[in-house]
């Protein structure tokens, strides 16, 4: 499966990824706003050996992002398919990474097959509460905030209010 967006590209993970998936989840900039992950490489394998059952099962699907010129930069995950309330999370790109219009078309990218292509009328996700740029980023989209605890909020965006203001934002982003 691929997902293709405006210049970039989404291909589920295999076993060859764990090691670019380890070294971006346990990034000390990056991993302060993400769950902690083992950086045992074979770990990392065995779990996504696990993770590709439920992939076959279309419970859950985990994506790299690679951009034009076949550099892979980021992660984002689908899972709690056949919950009926899918979640996004895993939404992590590389240290340093200059193109943030990239980032951004990742995270547009999931958000569009979820609701459109799965054909969800909504998405959920939560980000910690002191990632003040990804929340106020996810707010563009008008999302509810449907809980906070001492770390997180956590969001449902419906369909209509993501196709209601996706060309906005992606004009605010001169994507």
């Amino acid at each position: 499966m691929l997902i293709e967006y405006k210049g970039i590209t989404l291909r589920l993970v295999n076993a060859d990824d764990a090691s670019f998936i380890i070294a971006l989840r346990n990034d000390e900039k990056k991993s302060k706003f993400i769950s902690k992950t083992s950086p045992d490489i074979n770990a990392q394998k065995l779990w996504m050996l696990e993770y590709k059952i439920r992939e076959q099962q279309g419970k859950e699907y985990y994506f790299i992002a690679s951009d034009e010129n076949n550099e892979d930069f980021a992660t984002y995950r689908v899972y709690k398919i056949d919950s009926g309330l899918p979640e996004i999370g895993s939404w992590v790109s590389k240290p340093n990474y200059s193109n943030i219009k990239n980032s951004i078309k990742v995270d547009i990218a999931i958000k569009n097959y979820v609701l459109n292509e799965l054909n969800f009328e909504n998405v959920q996700f939560e980000v910690r509460k002191e990632n003040f740029s990804v929340n106020n980023y996810h707010k563009l989209f008008h999302p509810k905030l449907v809980k906070t605890d001492q770390d997180n909020n956590y969001y449902i965006l419906e369909k209509q209010g993501f196709n209601a203001v996706i060309q906005n934002i992606l004009k605010k982003f001169k994507i």
